[in-house]
Formats: structure tokens, sequence, C-alpha cells
């Protein structure tokens, strides 16, 4: 008979879980509480134009990768235009300064020098650098116990890339950006990836994967990528549940054997996978019983994402040849409403046919915003509609900026909250990718499984310091394979 998986969640980890369990040979249940899958890779459409929620990038796009067998065993690509651009973004600073972050890193690293020529040398080291990381190509398969024989060898293997990690161990954007003699690099640095106390070796690694064409934009984004793995999952005998709200994992004798649902109804199984909010799954479905104070510490310390506030445009113009993706630096903060915005993220859909009419594109414009001041505004439904209302009229007002009389070719807006997020992915505070990473906190060790609990393992962002799509995937691999070693079975995989 066959080990039944229940898990809560259809996001991507959640349904990576899933497509691994029954290429396994197990029976698996997945219950999301919204209506499509993806969770936080997602998007929406209104009036035939797409908004996307999530993807920018998708790590692994490209054969060269170790992550794209992953991506073909979840059927995510399949059938998919894999797009690269020669210009991945472009940065304006407030006096106006602008780079153009080349998907070619020798061009990019040009421009960069011409901004900043007296920088060269520490440019130079660090275009070298980010080639050397792209030597580390990250192995699927759950991690396993290795001879110390093979440890050396793997040392020697990549001597030069474990030189690199160790130079930038701990350094942030905002200590690189101190090093910078150019006032222009010191300008336009901290814009390219706008967190200051984000870890260098992140940035670096995004040049190296830009330059390798491993990070493309698979054709239809999130919603389709989301869709993509869905269908893989129910083809392979998958079932997965729509509008089904866990609000208990019920446990007998510590161990997990099931959940209960918010309709009051309960379904049984020999495992249980969260692949939910991790302070939703630890502190609501598990009451917090199981918490360690290790992790409590974790939940009270470990920095969040800010939230995001997302106003979407349908427009009846072709913005096909205008930038695709565009960071705003402001000196002094642009209003959205009642929030004041350090920057805005400028996407341009106009590249992907799919995303939009004929003729038409689509256009999404991201900034912060406090998820306490929306919180509060949600509890007067009156006030937080005026609210909307206001970010929308003042987006309209910059964009006009960018895109002279685009007011008069917008067909559809849409403004998304940090309520928003939550109502959708049940994100803890809106952290739309749980934990923010940090040069400080990128080793930080995460438990998945809870002492004194059995039958129960937790994926996903909530369980690691940096989490992308990728690594969220991968999670939904390793469980599997770590169940079949545990039950003694080989471990298989199949590609769609």
């Amino acid at each position: 008979m066959e080990k039944k998986i229940i898990i809560i969640g259809g996001g991507i980890a959640g349904l990576s879980a899933g497509c691994y369990g029954r290429m396994n040979g197990y029976a698996t249940e997945i219950f999301e509480m919204h209506t499509v899958p993806g969770g936080v890779c997602t998007g929406w459409v209104r009036k035939g134009y797409t908004f996307d929620g999530c993807l920018h990038w998708l790590t692994g796009s490209a054969p060269t990768s170790a992550l794209y067998r992953m991506w073909q065993e979840l059927g995510a690509i399949k059938g998919k235009t894999i797009i690269n651009h020669e210009a991945f973004c472009h940065v304006v600073t407030p006096s106006g300064r602008r780079l153009i972050l080349w998907g070619d890193i020798d061009r990019l690293f040009e421009e960069l020098k011409a901004i900043g020529p007296e920088d060269t040398p520490l440019l130079e080291q660090l275009k070298a650098d980010a080639r050397v990381l792209g030597t580390m190509k990250m192995p699927l398969g759950a991690p396993r116990k290795v001879s110390l024989l093979k440890k050396l060898k793997m040392l020697r293997k990549y001597k030069q890339a474990i030189s690199v990690f160790r130079r930038y161990a701990g350094m942030t954007v905002e200590d690189l950006t101190a090093r910078f003699k150019s006032p222009g690099l010191r300008e336009v640095f901290p814009l390219i990836i706008p967190f200051t106390d984000f870890p260098v070796l992140y940035v670096l690694s995004l040049f190296q994967a830009l330059d390798a064409k491993e990070a493309g934009w698979p054709e239809g984004g999130s919603l389709a990528l989301a869709a993509s793995i869905e269908k893989r999952y129910v083809d392979l005998g998958g079932v997965i549940h729509y509008g089904a709200r866990v609000s208990e994992i019920v446990v007998e004798n510590d161990r997990a054997v099931g959940v209960r649902l918010a309709d009051g109804s309960e379904h049984r199984a020999d495992v249980v996978i969260s692949a939910a909010d991790g302070h939703a799954t630890l502190f609501g479905m598990l009451q917090g019983k199981y918490v360690t104070p290790t992790l409590k510490k974790l939940y009270d310390t470990l920095p969040l994402y800010r939230p995001l506030m997302q106003v979407s445009f349908g427009v009846k113009r072709d913005l096909s040849a205008e930038a695709r993706l565009t960071t705003y630096g402001f000196s002094t903060p642009k209003r959205f409403g009642g929030t004041e915005a350090p920057f805005v993220l400028l996407n341009n859909y106009g590249f992907d046919p799919t995303m939009a009419p004929a003729g038409c594109s689509t256009v999404t414009l991201l900034f912060w915003s406090p998820f306490d001041y929306w919180e509060k505004l949600h509890q007067d439904r009156a006030r937080y509609l005026e609210e909307k209302k206001r970010v929308q009229q003042d987006a309209i007002r910059w964009l006009e900026t960018i895109y002279p009389g685009i007011n008069a070719d917008i067909e559809v807006v849409d403004v998304a909250t940090p309520m928003t997020t939550v109502r959708y992915t049940g994100n803890y505070h809106a952290s739309y990718e749980g934990w923010r990473p940090t040069a400080a906190t990128m080793r930080t060790q995460i438990e998945t499984t809870l002492p004194g609990l059995k039958g129960f393992t937790m994926i996903g962002q909530w369980t690691r310091s940096f989490a992308g799509l990728p690594t969220v995937a991968m999670d939904g691999r390793n469980v599997v394979e770590l169940l079949c070693r545990e039950d003694g079975k080989t471990f298989v995989t199949s590609v769609a």
C-alpha cells in the first residue's frame, strides 16, 4: 500500500514535493488556501493583461545550469521560450546618471569602468571573482555524508571559488560601495539591488548567471510557470485541493498524522509536509507546541523582506522597444498616497507577447510600503479603498513622466497592497520572500524538523536565510529523496 503524504501549500515548494512524491510512488494530496497554484509565484489576468507578481528571472533556465534538469523534471519550462535580455536592467540615479546592467559581464564592467575609471582595479577583481563563481554548480540531490577524501577532492576542485567566498564573507553592498573612489559608482551601485545589507556574493552571482544565460525569463512568467508545474503534478496522478485552508496539523502521540481544515474536515496521512507560511505553521497550525528556543529567537530577530506595493497597468501601447526593467532612485522619496518610496522598480513586459493583447503592453510599478500602515487601514474598508485610489492616481502621474501621454492609453489598473499579499499567500507580515538575506545572516541554519514531533517536515522560503524559486523547488525534491532513504527506496526522477 502506498505511503501517503499530505502537503500544506501549493506554491513551488509544495508542488515540487508533490511531483517528486508521485515519481517515487507516494500518494500525495496538496491543500492550498488560494484558488490557483504557485503561492507567491503568481500573477493575475485582468481584461487580457497578465500582471506578474513574482519573477524577474529564473535561475537555471539554460541547459548549462545544474538546475536545468530539475526544471525539466517539474515540467516548468516544457514548451516555453526562454528570453535572455541583452540589457537586463537599467538603473537611474537621483542625479539622472544611468547604468545599464548588461547580460554580458564584459560589457557590464566596461560600463562600470566608464562611470568610475579610478576604480578599475577593484572592478576587474569583482569581474574575475564573478566568473569564478560560475565554476560552482549547485548539485542536485539531498545532502549526504561524504568521506574525508571526497571532501579534500572537492576543496581542491573549488579552491578558487572558496577563496572568493572567503574574500566576500560578511561583505555587504554598503561595504563594497564604500570602497569605491568614484562618486558615480557610489551613487549607482546600491541601486542594482537596493538593499544596503545585501551580501555582495549574491550580486556577483547574478552577474555571472546573466552572463551565462542561466537567468532568463520563461515566456508567460510566474502564472504560466506555476501552471506548468501543477499540470506535471496532476499528470503524475497527484491530487490538489483549492480553497482548502489548513487550520491545524493533527498530532497524536507526538506524531503528525494529518490536517484539519477550516471547514472542520479532517484528512489523514503517514507524513505531513508544510510548504506554507512558517509563522502560521509553527504558531498557528501547531499552536507553538514544538517551537524550540532557537526557532523562537529566529522568528523574533531575523529580518524580513519589506512588503511591496504593486501598481499594474494594461496599456494600449507597444512598449517592446523600451527598457525591460528600470530602477529609479530618488533623492527625496516619491510619495504614492501615504507611502514614501526611496526608489521605484518599473517593469515593462512589452518583450513578452503573451502578457498583453496584440499591440499592447503590461507595466508594473513596485515600491516598499509599511505592513503596519496597511494592516491598520484594512480595518476600515472605505479608508483602505480610498488610499488605494490615491496610490493609483500618484502612480499614473509619475508614469506620465516616463511615458508621456500614457494616461490616455491606460485600459486597466490594479493596485495590490501588502494586505493583498497576506490575503492570497498568508505570508507573515507580507514578507514576499520570507527572510531577507544579509551578509550577517546568509549562513543561518533553520530547523526543518521539530524535536519531539515525528512524521513532519517544513520546506520552502521560511526554512532558509535566502530563498528563491530554485532553492524552494530543490527543497521539494530533497525532502522526498530523504523520505525514500528513510523508507529504503531508490529515489527516481523523470523528465516531463
